[in-house]
């Protein structure tokens, strides 16, 4: 039995093994720009305790190999737009993410998105190693 809904932390995952005896859990639209997230909750159920969150350079660097994955395959003009998306769930709750993705949203260009996203990056580093979730949890 595969449990699934809503399961958004690793709390919550456990939470949803106890209660319901499943053998499993299914992620959903929580790992939509959080793909670490099955090895944070892997990570929990194993040991109990939370993994550090992850570093911005790497994220960054899964952020740019899956949106130039998009453009290959949907071409720029496509997978530009389609790109804003998954950049929103990539970003959101950063600090100043907010402002970062009403922006983005009004780019034309693989270019100039390849750029704000880089410096959104940037300024993210600029705070420190890890991801620092200023603007409520990205869940």
């Amino acid at each position: 039995v595969i449990a699934n809904g809503d399961i958004t932390t690793p709390e919550k995952a456990r939470y949803v093994l106890a209660y319901s005896g499943a053998d499993a859990v299914m992620i959903g639209r929580a790992a939509q720009g959080r793909p670490w997230l099955f090895r944070e909750i892997e990570y929990f159920l194993q040991t109990g305790e939370h993994l550090a969150a992850p570093e911005v350079a790497e994220i960054h660097a899964v952020l740019l190999a899956h949106v130039a994955e998009l453009y290959d395959f949907y071409g720029e003009y496509t997978g530009l737009r389609i790109a804003r998306k998954h950049i929103s769930w990539y970003t959101k709750g950063l600090a100043g993410s907010a402002h970062f993705r009403h922006q983005m949203n009004q780019l034309e260009s693989v270019d100039v998105q390849m750029t704000a996203v880089n410096e959104f990056f940037s300024e993210q580093a600029l705070r420190g190693s890890r991801l620092n979730y200023s603007e409520g949890i990205a869940a």
